[in-house]
């Protein structure tokens, strides 16, 4: 199913590059398992997109780039065709 959405993404983009797409899991657990699969597929993605995602600093929240070494969980992610 996950696959499925990505294409979709991809088809999107490729129809509309300007359009930054923001998505979170339903629940903590599937936002967490989102960025397990960002974090797997990475070199793969940011090849295509820029990703970027939110993310709480010492009260702050802020969309910051896709660290796929962060120890946290981010909040929301942003992908973006790169053009």
């Amino acid at each position: 199913m996950l696959l499925t959405v990505v294409y979709i993404i991809k088809d999107f983009t490729n129809e509309n590059k300007q359009i930054k797409i923001v998505f979170t899991g339903s629940t903590l657990e599937r936002t967490v398992l989102y960025q397990r699969i960002l974090k797997t597929y990475y070199s793969l993605f940011s090849k295509e997109f820029k990703i970027s995602t939110l993310s709480e600093n010492e009260g702050e929240i802020e969309e910051v780039p896709f660290n796929e070494n962060y120890k946290g969980n981010y909040l929301a992610f942003f992908v973006k065709r790169i053009i």
